[in-house]
């Protein structure tokens, strides 16, 4: 039985006549069948799609270096892009610069001491009436946690295969929520602090059951090209990372150059704040 099941009913529905993003494309695919339609994955964690002719002009947007090619994306109903415009960086979300030579990095989350600290944790994390980005949601309910208990929490991420975005018409391709170590019953666990999607921390196959309409297991990996370089192989993988991490790209950064964040990036954190809950910190 799936946990909160209302909640698959809204992941299933729609999303609003026009949706606008502001975003970056990740990747285009073209499926594996000729008539499979075109994905546009965009950097925000969604699904678009195009025409081939359009996908044509959108992969030259892609390619081209202005303007740091971000984009304002306009999906209709059906999540089919109906227009795209090259725009500016967002305020905070400009590219980071590369340090090639850190010292090791070792991230020791915190453990929380019981399930009742954890769970009252979450209740502390903030919700808002608007549809925001995973990342920035999980941003501010990390940092808040830090600055409130000195609590090192670490990231999950869910990566969703493109046979099963294309299978059930998914409109992600990953996820990302805040993850907690706990002492329960005398032992560490860890518990999914997903303040949007659950009543409380969740073991992370429960929480994957939310959005895996299969109830499939999801692999674990330690290497974003781990998913990157098999997207269709599977159904879906699970990446952990430290508190820091924004998205994705922080974690191909690191494969590709060693870069590595170690403390929170404040441009992010208050692009975070104003795209997820409208708030300047």
């Amino acid at each position: 039985m799936r946990v909160l099941g209302s909640i698959l009913l809204l992941l299933s529905l729609p999303v609003l006549a026009t949706t606008e993003l502001t975003t970056q494309i990740y990747d285009i695919d073209y499926g594996q069948k000729k008539n499979d339609e075109v994905l546009i994955l965009l950097t925000s964690g969604h699904v678009a799609k195009a025409s081939r002719s359009k996908a044509k002009e959108i992969s030259e947007f892609k390619n081209s270096k202005s303007r740091d090619n971000w984009f304002n994306v306009s999906l209709d109903k059906n999540r089919y892009i109906t227009d795209i415009d090259p725009v500016e960086a967002p305020e905070g979300m400009d590219a980071p610069s590369i340090n090639k030579n850190l010292d090791f990095f070792e991230y020791v989350p915190t453990t929380i001491a019981s399930m009742e600290v954890a769970k009252k944790y979450h209740k502390e994390g903030r919700l808002y009436a608007k549809d925001s980005q995973c990342f920035n949601r999980a941003m501010v309910w990390s940092y808040e946690w830090w600055k409130k208990h000195s609590l090192k929490s670490n990231k999950i991420l869910i990566y969703f295969t493109r046979n099963y975005i294309r299978r059930y018409n998914f409109e992600w391709w990953f996820h990302i929520a805040p993850m907690v170590n706990v002492m329960h019953e005398g032992k560490v666990v860890e518990r999914v602090m997903d303040i949007k999607y659950t009543r409380g921390p969740l073991e992370i196959k429960k929480w994957t059951d939310i959005f895996m309409r299969n109830d499939a297991p999801c692999q674990i990996i330690t290497k974003f090209s781990d998913y990157a370089d098999y997207p269709y192989s599977g159904e879906c993988y699970l990446q952990r990372t430290n508190m820091y991490t924004l998205q994705p790209a922080d974690l191909q950064m690191n494969e590709a150059w060693g870069y590595t964040k170690t403390n929170f990036n404040m441009d992010e954190v208050r692009a975070s704040y104003l795209e997820a809950f409208d708030e300047r910190i």
